[in-house]
């Protein structure tokens, strides 16, 4: 009985995965609000958030929403070892959107992991992913305004 059990798992084991902990640190010049975070773990989905629109969950892998506190704030997930790009904003009027001005420049500060810059639109996957392969390791978020 036990040994057919363990056959079952065994075998679907490898169907769900290992996720370890990824720590995102966040930090900001700016004490209000909440860092609003979008994990991707495909190029293809990557970068295509627009301002001023709510944010699609289908495009990323999850997300993350937390308070910042004296213009920090950590978030902790739990995700499979793999190749991870991030974008986040700090959501500042509490709308739940990044707001932006007409030309669709966001008014709210924004980051990514590795520090990828906007240059005329989002940054670019190849700027942003990064390899995530070590338990516990830690990814720093600069949020900041354009």
């Amino acid at each position: 009985m036990y040994s057919k059990s363990f056959l079952i798992l065994f075998l679907l084991f490898p169907i769900f995965g290992y996720s370890e902990t990824m720590i995102i640190n966040i930090e900001s010049n700016y004490d209000d609000g909440y860092a609003m975070l979008g994990i991707y773990n495909k190029k293809d989905n990557f970068g295509k958030a627009k301002v001023n629109e709510k944010p699609d969950a289908s495009l990323v892998l999850m997300g993350a929403v937390v308070k910042i506190t004296n213009k920090k704030a950590t978030a902790i997930i739990d995700v499979p070892f793999g190749e991870y790009a991030i974008a986040g904003f700090q959501d500042l009027d509490g709308n739940g959107v990044l707001t932006g001005n007409f030309l669709g420049i966001p008014k709210e500060p924004v980051g990514f992991s590795g520090d990828a810059k906007i240059r005329f639109g989002p940054p670019k996957w190849n700027d942003a992913v990064f390899k995530f392969k070590a338990i516990d390791q830690k990814v720093l978020i600069y949020l900041d305004k354009i």
